[in-house]
């Protein structure tokens, strides 16, 4: 595997990572927003929190999504790294 390719795989891991925190905290911020008035947590969880988490995954329960996601930016970094790890191998 060359530098680059390594580089690529070290960055989609990382943002796996950080995209589960991120979800992670979501979640935690929906239980907290749980223990509002319920038309707090209802406008939070169809607005703010909504829009969060189509940003960041199509795995949702939300109607919509964001044209590119964050699972799609990690998925494009893997494609690249495979890419170039198949040029790499061809050559």
């Amino acid at each position: 595997m060359t530098t680059q390719t390594t580089k690529y795989h070290e960055l989609a891991d990382e943002l796996f990572d950080i995209q589960q925190e991120l979800l992670d905290l979501l979640d935690r911020a929906r239980g907290l927003i749980r223990q509002a008035p319920e038309m707090t947590y209802q406008r939070a969880d169809a607005y703010w929190l909504a829009h969060a988490v189509m940003a960041i995954t199509r795995d949702h329960q939300y109607l919509g999504g964001s044209m590119v996601t964050m699972d799609e930016t990690i998925a494009e970094i893997v494609a690249a790294a495979k890419a170039e790890a198949d040029e790499v191998a061809a050559t």
